[in-house]
């Protein structure tokens, strides 16, 4: 990864950081005159229209873990097996990037894409996975943002981080409040799921395993369902 975007948000309990190359910027970006995909909207009684936003792509690696692995693949990875979760749950599901490439040659171009993608009609929810890097290799574990100030995001992160936690047998984490771009281009609720540090030894062994991404694609989806119940509820 040739650049990092690091944001430390302090509290007593956590130490959060998040590297999304170029969603820190506050640039405007222009649309893409191509098309791009849509989702299929779908009654409510069979789901919602989500789109799985996996970061990253050639020649954009993104994050480089301490023996080597690259973000941008395991994202994909993990976007792919959330795809079959979401699939079997009855939801429509469109993904930003089906293949280890980005969507354009440069950066802009390739986030004004996802942009378009992640605002076609027809959308309910925007879910970006990516995996996190930070300078002290001893921070570890998943984290999930939203952009700050959305309501509906901080409840969807908060389902989200809470059933990524229980399924790892980690200390319950708080959701993030962000200012990134892919949640704050989203018209529909979105949010940034950090999978793990792969600057942490532990956690890129484990991110780099099929079955621990299984375990967080599972998790992912159990958290999105949590979060749709608890509106169907109110």
């Amino acid at each position: 990864m040739k650049r990092l975007l690091y944001k430390i948000l302090s509290s007593a309990v956590v130490l959060s950081v998040s590297v999304l190359l170029g969603c820190g910027t506050s640039e405007s970006i222009p649309s893409l005159p191509a098309e791009t995909p849509t989702c299929r909207p779908t009654p409510p009684a069979k789901g919602l229209c989500i789109v799985i936003d996996a970061g990253h792509g050639n020649p954009d690696g993104g994050a480089e873990g301490v023996t080597g692995a690259v973000e941008a693949g395991l994202n994909l990875s993990v976007a792919n097996m959330l795809k079959d979760e979401l699939t079997a749950m009855g939801h429509s599901v469109t993904m930003t990037r089906s293949d280890e490439n980005a969507l354009a040659d440069t950066k802009r171009a390739d986030m004004s894409a996802r942009r378009d993608i992640m605002n076609a009609p027809g959308v309910d929810m925007v879910i970006s996975v990516h995996m996190n890097k930070f300078t002290d290799s001893s921070v570890c574990g998943p984290m999930v943002f939203y952009m700050e100030g959305s309501a509906e995001g901080e409840r969807l992160a908060k389902t989200i981080i809470d059933s990524l936690c229980e399924a790892l047998g980690r200390p319950k984490r708080l959701a993030n409040p962000g200012d990134y771009f892919v949640i704050r281009e989203s018209i529909p609720v979105a949010v940034i799921v950090e999978c793990g540090f792969l600057s942490n030894p532990n956690d890129e062994k484990l991110l780099t395993t099929e079955a621990h991404q299984r375990l967080l694609a599972k998790a992912i989806s159990a958290g999105i369902a949590d979060y749709i119940n608890q509106k169907s509820e109110k």
